[in-house]
């Protein structure tokens, strides 16, 4: 029976292109090509010794890599922090004192402050809804003695309240726009307009339920009835 032998020869030789589905087969390193038509670069195929090569040489499935063995890896790890610094989903920075930024804390965490004077106040770092109690606020010309309450609204400061005494005593007649009071029944519009000649008189609904008048009082018998 005859042998069928295909194209072959030594590794230097080996063309850079071959006709599509030809074989080669290169004596020396002993390896297998396949055409891909012209001018383009031939397919390899991996016998048993270079497969072997290959599986020699891999890393194991499970292994580990210090970080000096990664090319620039504390420059990117840095690089990487500063890009994830005080954005969103990424991670706080901290400031001179190795504390987090009061920009960076959602207001829902944020404290009140209390300072003892407006001097303080405005040394504060301030925020939308920064809420500051001033112990002493007579620096501020719409105070007049004590303390007071503000919140500042990103631009400025606005005073909510003050701490004033409220061991206040009001007096009746002080009060603005107080209802008229009425302490007698002869204020009345519906009711006898004075008291006089009706000694010994007793106050009763009319008779057509629709004003009070005076009454003498009754002073016969009281008969219970029968059964």
């Amino acid at each position: 029976m005859g042998t069928i032998q295909i194209k072959r020869g030594l590794a230097a030789n080996l063309p850079q292109s071959a006709a599509i589905a030809e074989i080669m087969y290169t004596t020396d390193t002993k390896r297998f090509y396949v055409g891909n038509g012209s001018d383009l670069p031939l397919t390899e195929f991996i016998n048993y010794e270079q497969l072997n090569d290959y599986l020699t040489l891999k890393a194991n499935l499970v292994h580990s890599h210090s970080s000096t063995d990664i090319d620039d890896f504390n420059t990117a790890v840095d690089e990487r922090i500063t890009l994830k610094k005080g954005v969103q989903n990424g991670i706080a920075s901290l400031d001179a004192n190795g504390l987090i930024p009061v920009t960076q804390i959602p207001i829902t965490y944020k404290e009140a402050q209390v300072v003892a004077d407006i001097d303080a106040r405005d040394a504060l770092e301030t925020f939308a809804g920064l809420h500051a109690l001033v112990l002493d606020a007579t620096d501020d010309a719409t105070v007049e003695s004590g303390g007071a309450e503000y919140i500042h609204n990103g631009t400025a400061w606005i005073k909510t309240s003050e701490l004033n005494n409220l061991d206040t005593v009001i007096t009746w007649a002080n009060i603005q726009n107080k209802p008229t009071i009425i302490t007698s029944v002869l204020g009345l519009t519906d009711t006898p307009n004075t008291f006089g000649g009706y000694a010994g008189k007793v106050l009763a609904v009319n008779s057509n339920e629709t004003a009070l008048e005076f009454l003498d009082v009754y002073t016969g018998d009281l008969d219970g009835g029968s059964f």
